[in-house]
């Protein structure tokens, strides 16, 4: 009856929880405070016939649900989550990870009792090791995942950051600011980066200083070459070196490091492709080869 209840609580999470990413995030606290104007003033008649089950229903009930199961992890992990969805380029909210985090769990503890009921263990240490699995499986899945989309982001990032460190250089040589620089490189929709550059000329239209802005550009995608880049440029800045020049040297070390991970990825390239050759190509070539060898011998021994 347990792994029945188990069971019909994981569903329920998963249900109210993709239920969340598809309808969208909940809106923020002004945005909130808006639509409760907007109702009043209205009287709560129109907003109530326009909305959807999913606005009436689905969405209030996953939010409650959400928030009390993210309320679980301690407040450490969760800010360690939250630096790694910024990194990430926050593909969902901080609550519906952290709900994801409970319920992987409860999800694993669930499969690993339908497992022990149809297959009972030889042994109760064995049940044990079964149901710490599930349950370790479960939780790990989510920070695989976000694991995953940090690095495939920060390797897009690594990719695209010495052709903008080009064109910032381009550009600054040219006269212009390194405000109107990083517009320039922010007005092509087709590279990440360019996202960031736009985050953060928005942070500096919104009174925020350059040295600020740009360390947020650092921690948003913990790349280390766009840490030395940053760090080059306030380094700039108080120093009263001409950015121009520090822009050049840091498009050169960029450059470089491109290179060298390319020669480091054709260098590792003959050893990933051993493992194909022995498993799969080296014996369909001795089928081929040998197979007719091997027939007519078998031919000659039985004559």
């Amino acid at each position: 009856m347990s792994v029945i209840f188990l069971a019909v609580l994981f569903a329920a999470v998963a249900t109210f929880s993709g239920a969340r990413l598809l309808i969208g995030p909940a809106s923020g606290a002004a945005g909130d405070q808006l639509a409760r104007i907007s109702s009043n003033s209205s009287g709560g008649i129109v907003a109530e016939e326009g909305s959807s089950v999913g606005d009436r229903l689905i969405r209030p009930l996953s939010g409650w649900l959400v928030s009390h199961l993210a309320r679980l992890l301690p407040a450490r992990v969760a800010h360690h989550f939250e630096e790694q969805l910024a990194v990430a380029g926050r593909p969902v909210s901080l609550q519906t990870f952290l709900a994801f985090m409970v319920a992987g769990p409860i999800a694993g503890l669930a499969l690993a009792g339908e497992f022990v009921l149809s297959s009972p263990p030889s042994s109760p240490g064995m049940a044990i090791l079964e149901f710490g699995g599930g349950i370790f499986l479960g939780g790990a899945l989510p920070v695989y995942w976000l694991s995953g989309k940090v690095r495939r982001r920060q390797v897009r990032i690594g990719r695209e950051l010495p052709d903008a460190v080009d064109l910032i250089v381009v550009s600054v040589e040219a006269g212009l600011s390194l405000e109107a620089a990083l517009s320039r490189v922010g007005d092509d929709p087709r590279h990440l980066i360019a996202a960031e550059f736009r985050r953060v000329l928005a942070d500096m239209n919104l009174g925020m200083g350059r040295r600020a802005a740009l360390q947020g550009l650092m921690a948003r995608t913990g790349v280390p070459a766009m840490t030395s880049l940053v760090s080059a440029i306030l380094q700039a800045d108080q120093t009263g070196m001409g950015i121009a020049q520090v822009l050049r040297s840091q498009s050169t070390q960029l450059r470089d490091q491109r290179k060298q991970r390319a020669e480091e990825a054709a260098m590792k390239a003959p050893l990933k492709m051993l493992f194909p050759l022995i498993f799969f190509i080296f014996p369909s070539l001795f089928v081929v080869i040998l197979g007719p060898a091997v027939i007519s011998i078998m031919d000659n021994l039985t004559k």
